[in-house]
């Protein structure tokens, strides 16, 4: 049973032997650090760097001489760019004040919607109103205020114009209390 132990103890040493350690020079470099203060100094310098290299120029005779460079086409691109912007803004808007006119209740549900009617496919008008009458939830109007049953289910009744019977009652035979 000795040798058996050996050959084991012999079997494990040359496993171990085959494994790759790391080097101790790489786990002693050392990273430097530096200070609040020796950070600042270094982009003060920088930045001196950069001043003196271009003490002399003008930046705005610089942005004309840019300007001056461009073809004709780079600047009816620019200008189709800036035209394009502008009508996306535009439509933007008006899509959003539809929204408003349509009756949305909370100015809130205003991005959501016209994220969902975007999303629709035809006619933003005609999506608009088939979503709104879809969720009328949206819309102002009469709400309806919902009161917990003695059950836990609520019970939806309309906002206040309805009166209980027991209000009505101490309205006719008291009509100087509810003044």
């Amino acid at each position: 049973m000795e040798e058996n132990k050996q050959t084991v103890e012999n079997v494990k040493v040359e496993e171990t032997g085959k494994v790759d350690t790391q080097s101790t020079e790489k786990t002693e470099e050392a990273v430097k650090t530096f200070t609040q203060e020796e950070v600042n100094s270094m982009l003060k310098k920088e930045k001196q760097k950069a001043e003196k290299k271009y003490e002399g120029v003008d930046i705005e005779k610089y942005k004309e001489w840019v300007e001056s460079q461009k073809t004709v086409e780079q600047k009816q691109a620019e200008k189709e760019a800036e035209y394009k912007q502008k009508d996306n803004t535009i439509s933007e808007l008006q899509k959003e004040n539809a929204v408003l006119k349509a009756g949305v209740k909370d100015a809130d549900d205003v991005d959501y919607i016209l994220f969902k009617v975007s999303k629709m496919e035809g006619e933003f008008e005609e999506n608009l109103a088939k979503f709104l009458k879809d969720n009328p939830k949206y819309l102002k109007g009469e709400e309806l205020n919902t009161e917990p049953k003695a059950t836990g289910a609520p019970v939806k009744s309309l906002g206040g114009s309805v009166e209980s019977g027991v209000s009505a009652i101490l309205k006719a035979k008291h009509p100087d209390l509810y003044n």
